[in-house]
């Protein structure tokens, strides 16, 4: 596999097992790279879930007109989609709270029927210094200790406004978040705009 990658490649061709966090400047782009994901799972007819704060019934909608037979395959038992609560309507982002949406991204599953592709779609806000730091202590304590044992391939995301110049700036709060995120995946998508972007494995 080369080492640098156009994005909607690097998730077809991912090795299975990996956790990949991907940065993204627009969201529709981010969502064609995430469904190119899902579609190549459930081609393969590999269990396939969706997590996000958005209402369910848009993202089933929207995956159907991106050519993804989403009622076939939830019939199937291969494709869930699932809401999370919105972190903005938390007063704080305390112990128990990270915990409480651990259990809720982990909670449609048993040991047998784990997902073999994973989405967590930015269900953490990242816009002040505080929920930086609590994103950091979700992802160390809660995503890689809890999701880490999921056999298959998971994809987080996160929204950046501009990719080059924050992770260019070392001094930064966000470059030092985006770079503490790096050590904790296997892999990496840069989505700038549409069909800009780059991706590669990180171990």
């Amino acid at each position: 596999m080369e080492f640098f990658q156009q994005p909607l490649n690097f998730v077809k061709r991912t090795r299975h097992g990996k956790h990949i966090v991907l940065f993204y400047e627009e969201l529709e782009y981010a969502r064609i790279i995430l469904f190119e994901f899902l579609k190549s799972g459930l081609a393969q007819n590999e269990r396939c879930v969706y997590i996000s704060e958005e209402d369910t019934e848009s993202v089933i909608r929207e995956m159907s007109d991106a050519g993804i037979s989403t009622e076939e395959f939830m019939k199937k038992g291969l494709f869930f989609v699932y809401k999370v609560p919105n972190l903005v309507e938390y007063s704080n982002n305390s112990q128990a709270t990270l915990q409480e949406l651990s259990e809720v991204a982990l909670r449609p599953w048993t040991k047998e029927n784990q997902p073999e592709r994973l989405v967590l779609q930015c269900i953490f806000k990242t816009n002040t210094e505080e929920q930086i730091r609590s994103n950091l202590e979700w992802e160390r304590d809660y995503r890689f200790k809890n999701l880490k044992p999921i056999r298959g391939t998971v994809i987080c995301t996160y929204p950046v406004s501009n990719i080059v110049p924050t992770i260019s700036d070392s001094e930064s709060d966000y470059s030092k978040w985006m770079s503490e995120l790096l050590e904790l995946y296997d892999g990496v998508i840069f989505a700038r705009k549409f069909w800009r972007g780059v991706a590669f494995a990180l171990n």
